[in-house]
């Protein structure tokens, strides 16, 4: 007797998002900063550059920018599920997005990273305008101050220059 048709794409994908959990859940951990910026993700083990370190996985689409909001395209935004949401700015971040399959960022190291250190992105590498937070607190060296948006970046910053970037934002 035949078998009967079984569309097979809903379970893969449903199984890619499980192992993308499982795979964010190995690879780091939300713990509190200690400082006034609340709660951030840290590495559980050591990455090297190039390293995928978190599957962005969206939680739901917004149908208007909010503070907790990632900018997917001039008119998308859009909330991430846990780590990726949690993940805390820095004027100089260990991590970068890329575009991934699930219509999220992934974030992947752009230095090695060792096991407990925080991992941090540039929130300007993906919102046109930054609404989370105003005043930067992210004590790096080359700290701008204010978290801004790609709007308020140098032509010649290194995020730009490596075109780790929003795709929608490499049209400007």
């Amino acid at each position: 007797m035949p078998s009967p048709h079984i569309d097979k794409s809903a379970s893969i994908l449903t199984d890619d998002v499980g192992c993308a959990r499982q795979l964010n859940a190995g690879n780091v951990c939300v713990l509190d900063t200690g400082d006034d910026r609340g709660r951030g993700v840290f590495a559980v083990r050591d990455f090297v550059p190039g390293e995928v370190v978190i599957i962005g996985l969206l939680d739901r689409l917004e149908t208007s920018r909010t503070t907790n909001s990632i900018q997917l395209n001039w008119d998308v935004h859009a909330l991430f599920e846990a780590p990726a949401v949690i993940v805390n700015h820095s004027c100089d971040p260990n991590l970068a997005i890329v575009p991934n399959r699930f219509g999220a960022y992934d974030f992947i190291s752009i230095r090695a990273i060792y096991s407990d250190a925080e991992v941090t992105w540039d929130y300007a590498t993906a919102e046109f305008e930054c609404i989370g937070i105003s005043n930067c607190g992210c004590f790096a060296a080359n700290c701008r101050g204010v978290v801004g948006g790609f709007s308020k970046l140098p032509p010649d910053h290194r995020m730009l220059m490596s075109r780790f970037c929003a795709p929608y934002l490499r049209q400007t």
